[in-house]
C-alpha cells in the first residue's frame, strides 16, 4: 500500500473564499481522497499543526505582514508541492489593491497599516516563494481545483 500524502492548507490575508469553497468540494470528494491523503493541517477543521513536513500544501491569500512572510517561507521549505489557490495567492488581487492607491488614499489608511504592522507593499504568494502549480479564481472553481489537486495525489 502506498503511503498517504500529507496535505496542509494555509490561509494568509484574504477573505477566505477559497477555503470556504474548498469545504464544499470536500463535501463531495474528501472521503475518496482520504484513501490517498492525510489532512495534516487546515485551520478551518484542525487547529493544531503537528506536521513538520508536507507532501502537498495549498495556500490562499496574500502576504501583508512580517509574520505572513516568515510563515510562507517556512511552509515552502517544508513542502514538496506548493499550490497557489485563488487569485490572491497568484496575482495578489483583490487583496493587494492598496498597492495601487495614490498618495492621498495611502495616507488615509496609514494609521490602519501601522496599527496592524502591515508591510509597505502587499505581495502575492507567488511573488515571495515559488509555486509549483496554480488554481486561479476568486473563489476557485471545483473543476479546476480537482484537476490540479488530483495530479499530485
Amino acid at each position: 500500500m502506498n503511503k498517504k500524502k500529507k496535505v496542509g492548507i494555509f490561509t494568509f490575508t484574504c477573505d477566505e473564499g477559497c477555503s470556504i469553497y474548498l469545504i464544499e468540494i470536500f463535501n463531495k470528494k474528501l472521503i475518496a481522497w482520504l484513501e490517498k491523503m492525510e489532512l495534516a493541517y487546515f485551520l478551518s477543521i484542525k487547529d493544531r499543526r503537528d506536521a513538520k513536513s508536507f507532501d502537498i500544501v495549498l495556500v490562499e491569500g496574500a502576504i501583508t505582514t512580517e509574520r505572513d512572510l516568515k510563515e510562507i517561507e517556512e511552509v515552502r521549505k517544508m513542502t514538496k508541492v506548493l499550490i497557489g489557490m485563488g487569485n490572491c495567492a497568484i496575482t495578489g488581487m483583490p487583496t493587494c489593491q492598496r498597492n495601487n492607491f495614490n498618495e492621498n488614499q495611502t495616507e488615509a489608511i496609514k494609521g490602519e497599516l501601522d496599527k496592524f504592522n502591515f508591510l509597505p507593499k502587499c505581495q502575492a504568494i507567488k511573488e515571495v516563494v515559488k509555486l509549483d502549480d496554480e488554481i486561479p479564481g476568486c473563489p476557485i472553481g471545483e473543476e479546476a481545483f480537482v484537476k490540479v489537486f488530483e495530479k499530485y495525489l
